[in-house]
């Protein structure tokens, strides 16, 4: 499985549209890096984005996860 998700992938994964994605990014909630032309989500920060959107620190998400 691969670490991290393009932009495109991250849409189809978490049913997110383009225009949302591009606003989170912007907004500097969803952390991305880029290598080359294209820009990339990592796993640790699309799940970081869902456990501050769920109201959960990342710390007791991983000890519910465990």
């Amino acid at each position: 499985m691969s670490e991290a998700f393009t932009i495109a992938e991250y849409e189809k994964a978490y049913k997110i549209g383009h225009t949302k994605v591009a606003e989170l990014i912007k907004s500097g909630e969803l952390i991305t890096y880029k290598i080359g032309r294209r820009r990339y989500v990592s796993r640790r920060a699309a799940q970081e984005l869902q456990e501050r959107l769920e109201g959960r620190p990342a710390q007791q998400a991983e000890a519910v996860a465990a």
